[in-house]
C-alpha cells in the first residue's frame, strides 16, 4: 500500500529531525532564551536538509532506494570541502541525527504487508506461515502442494530500503542471495518435498540451492493479452546426503518470480518441482503458475 511507502520514506526524516531537536533541548540551558526558531536544525544546515529530501525522493525514484542513496549522499558529503567543514563543526549532533535516521529507516521494515497473492484455483493454502522465515523484514507466506507434487509459495515482503517499484526486484534478489535468505525460506518447501517424494530423504541441512544461468527477467503473457516483465531466478535443489558428490545430487528445481509494487512491498512466487516432474522439460520457467499468479495480482 502506498501509505506505508510514505511512512517509510518520511521515517528517516522524522527520526533525524527529532534527534536534532532533542540534542538542541539537551544542550541549551533552560535559562537561556531561544530567539532563533530554527536553531534546533542549524547543525544540519541547508545542505543537510536538501540531502534528507533527496534520500526520501531516491527511495521512490532510484533503483535500490536507500541502498544507493545513503552511500551516495555520504560520498558527496566527504568530497565537498564545505561539507567536511560542516561535519567537523557539528560532528556530534549530525552523527546522532544520522544514526536515528538509519534506525527509523530500518524500523520501517516492520510495517505490515498485505495478504500474499493467490489465484482462487489454488484453493486454501496448506500453510499460512513459515516458521523458518527470517523475522525481519515483515512478510507473509502461503504454501500449497498440488496433486502432481508441485510446491507453490506466495510471499509478500516489506522492502525497508525502497518504496518505488523501479529496480526493486533486482536489488531485493541480490540482497537475498548475499545473505542466503532463499535457503532459510526454502526449509518449509524442502520438508514438504521430503514428505511427497518417496525415493529420497531430504534434510534442509543437506540441501544446496545452486543458481542456474538464465535470463534475470522474462516476459509473461497475462489472460488479458498484456505482457508483464518479471524478475526471475532458477535454482537446482541438490542434496549432499548421498555423499557421492560434494556438489550434491540434483533432486528438484526452483523457480522464483518477483514483482514489486509502489509502497515498499515485494511479491514473490516460489515454484518447487521434484527432479522427475514432467513439466521441467516443457515449462522450465513454470510459466503456467507464474501467469496465474500475475493474473491474480493484476486483478
Amino acid at each position: 500500500m502506498v501509505w506505508q511507502g510514505v511512512v517509510q520514506s518520511l521515517a528517516p526524516l522524522a527520526g533525524g529531525a527529532a534527534a536534532l531537536w532533542l540534542w538542541h533541548r539537551w544542550t541549551t540551558s533552560n535559562e537561556t532564551p531561544v530567539t532563533d526558531a530554527t536553531a534546533w536544525w542549524a547543525p544540519a544546515g541547508k545542505a543537510g536538509l536538501v540531502s534528507a529530501a533527496m534520500l526520501a525522493l531516491m527511495m521512490w525514484c532510484a533503483p535500490g532506494g536507500a541502498l544507493l542513496g545513503v552511500p551516495l549522499l555520504l560520498l558527496l558529503s566527504a568530497v565537498s570541502p564545505a561539507a567536511r567543514a560542516d561535519w567537523r563543526k557539528h560532528a556530534r549532533p549530525r552523527s546522532v541525527a544520522l544514526g536515528m535516521a538509519l534506525l527509523c529507516l530500518l524500523s520501517s521494515g516492520a510495517l505490515p504487508v498485505t495478504e500474499p497473492v493467490a489465484p482462487e484455483a489454488w484453493g486454501t493454502p496448506l500453510f499460512t506461515e513459515n516458521p523458518n522465515a527470517p523475522a525481519y523484514p515483515a512478510s507473509e507466506q502461503y504454501t500449497w502442494v498440488t496433486s502432481d507434487v508441485v510446491i507453490l509459495q506466495s510471499i509478500a515482503m516489506r522492502l525497508p530500503h525502497q518504496t518505488g517499484a523501479w529496480g526493486a526486484e533486482r536489488s531485493a534478489m541480490a540482497l537475498a542471495g548475499a545473505f542466503d535468505l532463499e535457503v532459510e525460506r526454502m526449509h518449509q518447501a524442502i520438508q514438504l518435498l521430503d514428505e511427497e517424494v518417496p525415493f529420497v530423504r531430504l534434510s534442509a541441512e543437506d540441501v544446496l540451492l545452486v543458481e542456474v544461468a538464465s535470463p534475470n527477467d522474462r516476459d509473461v503473457r497475462l489472460a488479458t493479452g498484456d505482457t508483464v516483465s518479471v524478475e526471475m531466478r532458477r535454482y537446482d535443489v541438490r542434496s549432499t546426503a548421498f555423499g557421492t558428490d560434494a556438489s550434491g545430487t540434483k533432486v528438484g528445481e526452483v523457480v522464483i518470480a518477483a514483482k514489486a509494487g509502489w509502497g515498499g512491498q515485494l511479491d514473490l512466487l516460489v515454484v518447487v518441482r521434484p527432479v522427475a516432474h514432467p513439466t521441467l522439460s516443457t515449462d522450465g520457467f513454470a510459466d503456467v503458475y507464474t501467469a496465474a499468479w500475475l493474473n491474480a495480482r493484476a486483478g
